[in-house]
């Protein structure tokens, strides 16, 4: 039988297949309007809490079964309020995974910020940018689990974030014992490193993790630091 909530006094049951059983719904801060806010406030707040309230409908029936209702239910908006905003549920999707990947860029930029030579660099950021997701679960969950089982324009959109992420964490300039890392090998890197991050986010574990920190860092660092610099010297290392 599938596991069900109580929800405001009635029960709310999981139409989601994947569902982990000892998932909870998660609960989104409503806060009430306030007078004296402008409208450009009052719509920033309403879309804030749209996007928090489908990032918490996602954890609980994933994509597919997740409903417009289930998502103005949570972020305490009307339905109207919902379509003057967005025309369907895969439009509001885009928008809500497109604000989340710019607040992680913007984390990772601020704690990479001031940091000298590139190692230290990627630490930071890679350290700032793991904060981030640990300190929002539903969020982490809808950019590396969600965004993989959306619509096809949801799905383009996570390709090019891939890239963003590479040329973040991995700049081409980065210099080896062999030369410049590639933008393949950097693309396949932050291909290997959200792959990871949404595998522990799948075993329930997004918040811890920044325990993920130094055996990302080994990995992201590894083609920089150890390839061999001559012909010679590969055959040398295959055998």
């Amino acid at each position: 039988m599938p596991a069900e909530q109580e929800t405001n006094g009635s029960i709310r049951r999981s139409r989601g297949s994947r569902r982990r059983p000892d998932l909870q719904l998660p609960q989104v801060e409503k806060r009430p309007p306030r007078s004296g806010l402008s409208r450009a406030e009052v719509i920033a707040n309403q879309w804030a809490r749209v996007f928090a309230g489908f990032a918490a409908a996602l954890v609980y029936h994933g994509y597919e079964d997740t409903k417009v209702s289930d998502i103005i239910e949570l972020a305490g908006v009307s339905r109207a309020t919902f379509y003057e905003r967005f025309e369907n549920k895969e439009i509001c999707f885009h928008a809500a995974y497109e604000d989340g990947v710019e607040r992680l860029v913007r984390a990772v930029e601020e704690g990479a910020r001031n940091v000298s030579g590139w190692p230290d660099r990627l630490s930071a950021g890679l350290a700032a940018g793991l904060g981030f997701l640990a300190s929002d679960p539903p969020l982490a969950h809808m950019l590396f689990v969600e965004a993989l089982a959306a619509a096809r324009p949801a799905r383009l959109e996570h390709e090019r974030s891939l890239d963003r992420l590479a040329r973040m964490l991995l700049p081409p300039q980065v210099e080896s014992d062999d030369g410049a890392v590639s933008e393949e090998t950097a693309r396949m890197l932050a291909g290997g490193l959200a792959s990871h991050v949404s595998g522990r986010i799948l075993a329930g574990e997004a918040k811890r993790l920044t325990e993920q920190h130094d055996a990302l860092l080994q990995y992201l660092l590894a083609p920089a630091l150890a390839v061999p610099r001559t012909t010679d010297e590969r055959r040398a290392a295959a055998l």
